[in-house]
């Protein structure tokens, strides 16, 4: 492996191409710092940073067959994570305007039959969803946005760091919204 630090990019996208894992590995270990930082001063997460920066390399060893001689494989790279990260933003405000809008709808009090029925399949499955959660996170989860209570004051009751109880609301999120967005665009 040592003899892979010293190869050029180009020398391990040749690698790559033919398959080499170990050429993989070294791109892996020699942009990834860089490529999360990237992605991490753009979106100001550090999960969304580290999913986005996860895909790039994903698609990187699928498509590497793809890659065209002579393509400078760190341009590529950071290319393909700000695009992905501007892809993830420009989901995640259109999810967010369609929130928006239904709760403002909502707040009418204008719902017919249908969008009534909608609403219900919607609220039952987000119940589902944090039903499904493992007892420690549901009632984290549950402290924080049904009795309204602060991470500190969750913390201080299930005696755990602050830090615990902000990871564990994060990761819950993270799985609502990736269980509900194919339901949000159903509606």
């Amino acid at each position: 492996m040592d003899s892979y630090n010293k190869l050029s990019d180009n020398e391990l996208t040749s690698l790559l191409k033919k398959g080499d894992q170990l050429a993989y590995t070294q791109l892996y270990k020699r942009y990834w710092p860089l490529l999360y930082l990237h992605a991490r001063k753009m979106l100001r997460d550090d999960d969304e940073a580290m999913d986005v920066v996860q895909d790039i390399y994903t698609i990187l060893w699928e498509k590497r067959l793809e890659i065209s001689p002579g393509v400078s494989v760190k341009s590529y790279l950071y290319m393909a994570v700000r695009n992905h990260t501007l892809n993830r933003i420009n989901r995640s405000k259109l999810k967010h305007k369609y929130l928006e809008s239904l709760v403002d709808f909502i707040k009418k009090g204008a719902l017919s039959t249908e969008e009534e029925v909608c609403y219900r399949d919607f609220a039952e499955r987000i119940e589902r969803e944090v039903a499904a959660f493992s007892p420690k996170m549901k009632r984290i989860f549950e402290m924080s946005r049904n009795e309204g209570l602060s991470n500190k004051a969750i913390a201080d009751e299930l005696d755990i760091t602050d830090h615990a109880v902000k990871k564990t609301i994060n990761r819950a999120l993270k799985v609502l919204r990736s269980q509900i967005s194919t339901l949000l665009f159903s509606f």
